[in-house]
């Protein structure tokens, strides 16, 4: 069994692992994420699993610029804490039921105005 949930994520609410912001404005754009997911999740209304593994894969902005899909972690952290800690697709989000975590970067890019990436949350059951 598969859960696929797709992001936009504007500039406003992004984070990344070079960030060096306020932990005030960390917050309220972790929570935004977080939220997102959540509506997301709850529009999708994907069966619940015991464990699983993420793929994280990221689709850029067109801009001409060196990209890192690692780099969007803490992005991917809030929205698989709103997709699981919230909506509860997994009993919780760590190691024992979240298996692992992987980062892919899509070859395409998009044009979207105002969009930094489109994040795709691709959850597989495995066995817990």
């Amino acid at each position: 069994m598969t859960a696929v949930l797709h992001l936009a994520i504007s500039r406003d609410i992004l984070l990344t692992s070079n960030d060096r912001i306020h932990w005030r404005e960390k917050a309220r754009r972790t929570k935004a994420i977080r939220e997102m997911a959540l509506v997301m999740a709850r529009h999708e209304r994907p069966q619940k699993m015991p464990a699983a593994t993420c793929v994280a894969s990221v689709k850029w902005s067109a801009l001409k610029r060196t990209r890192d899909a690692h780099n969007a972690q803490p992005t991917v952290k809030a929205a698989i804490d709103g997709i699981v800690g919230d909506y509860g697709l997994l009993p919780s989000d760590s190691d024992k039921h979240l298996k692992a975590l992987t980062f892919t970067s899509k070859d395409e890019t998009h044009t979207a105005p105002g969009v930094v990436f489109f994040l795709t949350l691709t959850f597989t059951e495995v066995p817990a």
